[in-house]
């Protein structure tokens, strides 16, 4: 990819760019991002169901603090797998 054709190949991608509100995009008025975003949940492995990822971007583009959010779902997840752990050894010794 050169460098004179960079700004041209993804002529969507500027439209979209250049009608962001703040420090997101509005996702409904970009399905092609929407699906991208889903995409990269599922293939970082974030753990969250597309209701969840779908709530915080949502959030996100609400104002909500980023690094306050990723701590949220942290734990929560974190809660969610010891509880799973727990359920587990309780049926084990059952």
């Amino acid at each position: 990819m050169s460098q004179g054709t960079e700004s041209n190949e993804y002529p969507e991608l500027k439209t979209m760019f250049q009608q962001a509100s703040g420090s997101f995009l509005r996702l409904h008025t970009s399905p092609p991002l929407h699906i991208a975003l889903h995409g990269m949940s599922a293939l970082i492995h974030t753990r969250l169901s597309k209701t969840a990822l779908d709530l915080c971007l949502e959030l996100l583009e609400a104002g909500v603090n980023a690094q306050a959010l990723a701590d949220v779902i942290i734990h929560v997840l974190e809660v969610k797998e010891e509880l799973l752990k727990a359920k587990s050894i309780y049926f084990q010794t059952s």
